[in-house]
C-alpha cells in the first residue's frame, strides 16, 4: 500500500513543472526552504541545490550584484549567501526596532570588543584604555540581571597591560584563548577559566602594538605596530617568527586570508604579503587622498574604511577597486559578512552606524540615529544577531533584535489603545 503523503508528493512532481514549483518556493522564507522543504522529497532537494537558482534570486529578488572574485572563491555558497542577505535585511529593517542595553564597568574608552558563542551562550570580551579586560554575559545583560552570582561582568583582569589595550582577537581553534595588543609594546595571550582571565604568555614587539589577527593556515598570529613593523608570532613559543617593514608610518589596519597578510598604514599604503615569502610584498596600492583606517576580508573581497568618509571594496587577489561609496566625512570601521557590509562613520555632527548590501553595487539597508557618544570599535555576531559598540565614555552598547516578548507586549498595548479609541 502506498503512503498517502508519498502519493501526494508524487502527484505534485508529476503534475507541476519545475518552473511552477520554483515559483511556489518564492513565497516561502529562505530559511524554511533550506531547513525544511529540502527534506520533503528528492526532487525538491535537487531543485534547491541548484547554484544558479540561488544566484538568480540574489540578483533578481535581493537586487545584489556579487563580485566575480567572490563567485569564484572555493567557499562561496549561493544558497547560504541568499539566506544571509535575506536575514540581514530582516535584522536591520528598522534601527528603531533595536533593543539597546548600555553596560558600564570600564573607566576609560573601550577600544576593542569581541563577540563569541560558547556552549550555546553569548559572551563579549572588551579591552579598554583603563588597561583592563572584561568578560560579559550577554544573556544576563539582555535579562537586566546584575546581581551576585548572576552578574553582567563574569570575568575581569584589572591590570592586564601597562598601557592602553588597543585590540583583541579570539583564537580560531580554542574558545577559551584570545590575544591582546597594547600601547605598552606587548602582545599577550590569555585563557578564560571558570573564575578568572589568566595571562598565558607575552612578547615585546618594540613599540606600541596595534592590530592582531590569527593566521588560519599556520599556528601563528600577526600584529602591527606604531613603528612601521608587522610581526608574526608563533602561538606555541610566543616568539617572533617573522616580520616585514614595508610601511613608512604607523601600521593601523590588518586583515588575513589563508597565508596572505593585508596591512594599511598612515603612509596611505595598502600592502599584500605572503607569509611564506615575506622578503617582498606581492602587491602595493597607494591612495594619495586618504589612508585606510580599517580592513575586513571575506571570500576574496577586501572591504576598507577610508579617512575621507568612503567605503571601498577591493579584489583581494589583485588589489583592484570594485566599488566605492560615500558614508560620511571619516569612516572609522567596516566589517564584511556574507550578508552585509557594516559601517561606522562620522557625519557632520556625530557618528552613525549603517548597514549596506554586499557586492559591487551596495545600497543602504539601515542607518542609526546619531549615536549619543563617540564610538571606538564595534563587533557583530551573525549567529546571535548581536551588535556590540565600545564607546569613548567607557560604556558598551549592546544592540539586540527585539525579542518575541517585547513584540507581544507592544501588540497588546496597540490593541488596548485601539479598543479604547
Amino acid at each position: 500500500m502506498i503512503d498517502s503523503e508519498e502519493a501526494t508528493t508524487s502527484e505534485i512532481e508529476r503534475l507541476l513543472p519545475n518552473e511552477i514549483i520554483l515559483y511556489i518556493f518564492s513565497f516561502i522564507p529562505p530559511k524554511e526552504l533550506v531547513s525544511k522543504v529540502t527534506l520533503v522529497c528528492h526532487k525538491f532537494n535537487k531543485l534547491l541545490e541548484n547554484r544558479e537558482y540561488w544566484k538568480g534570486k540574489i540578483k533578481s529578488r535581493q537586487n545584489v550584484h556579487l563580485a566575480d572574485c567572490e563567485l569564484k572563491h572555493s567557499d562561496f555558497d549561493a544558497r547560504k549567501s541568499y539566506v544571509a542577505i535575506y536575514e540581514q535585511k530582516e535584522r536591520w529593517n528598522n534601527w528603531e526596532n533595536q533593543t539597546l542595553k548600555t553596560a558600564f564597568g570600564h573607566s576609560a574608552t573601550v577600544d576593542s570588543v569581541v563577540l563569541f558563542n560558547k556552549n550555546s551562550k553569548r559572551f563579549c570580551l572588551s579591552g579598554s584604555r583603563d588597561r583592563s579586560i572584561r568578560l560579559w554575559d550577554i544573556e544576563n545583560i539582555e535579562r537586566n540581571e546584575d546581581i551576585d552570582g548572576n552578574r553582567w561582568t563574569i570575568g575581569i583582569n584589572d591590570n592586564a597591560h601597562q598601557g592602553w589595550i588597543w585590540n583583541i582577537a579570539k583564537d580560531r581553534e580554542n574558545d577559551d584563548v584570545f590575544y591582546t595588543t597594547s600601547w605598552d609594546s606587548t602582545v599577550k595571550s590569555w585563557e578564560i577559566t571558570e573564575s578568572t582571565i589568566r595571562e598565558k604568555q607575552n612578547v615585546r614587539v618594540g613599540s606600541a602594538a596595534q592590530c592582531v589577527s590569527c593566521l588560519p593556515e599556520t599556528n601563528e598570529i600577526v600584529c602591527t605596530t606604531f613603528a612601521k613593523r608587522v610581526a608574526v608570532i608563533d602561538k606555541r613559543s610566543f616568539a617572533i617568527s617573522g616580520e616585514y617593514n614595508v610601511h613608512k608610518r604607523a601600521v593601523i589596519a590588518l586583515a588575513v586570508q589563508g597565508n596572505i597578510i593585508y596591512t594599511s598604514g598612515e603612509d596611505r599604503l595598502l600592502v599584500m604579503v605572503d607569509r611564506r615569502n615575506m622578503s617582498k610584498p606581492i602587491l602595493l596600492n597607494y591612495c594619495p587622498n586618504a589612508y585606510k583606517s580599517y580592513l575586513s576580508i571575506h571570500n576574496n573581497q577586501l572591504l576598507t574604511a577610508t579617512s575621507d568618509g568612503n567605503v571601498s571594496i577591493f579584489s583581494a587577489q589583485k588589489l583592484s577597486i570594485l566599488n566605492t561609496y560615500k558614508v560620511g566625512i571619516f569612516t572609522r570601521q567596516v566589517i564584511i559578512y556574507r550578508g552585509a557590509h557594516l559601517v561606522m562613520a562620522k557625519q557632520n555632527r556625530g557618528f552613525k552606524f549603517s548597514v549596506h548590501t554586499p557586492g559591487i553595487r551596495s545600497s543602504p539597508i539601515c542607518e542609526s540615529s546619531e549615536l549619543a557618544t563617540e564610538p571606538a570599535k564595534f563587533d557583530y555576531l551573525p549567529s546571535s544577531r548581536t551588535l556590540a559598540i565600545g564607546n569613548g565614555d567607557s560604556s558598551i552598547v549592546f544592540c539586540l533584535p527585539r525579542g518575541s516578548e517585547e513584540q507581544e507586549e507592544e501588540i497588546e498595548v496597540q490593541e488596548s489603545q485601539e479598543n479604547n479609541v
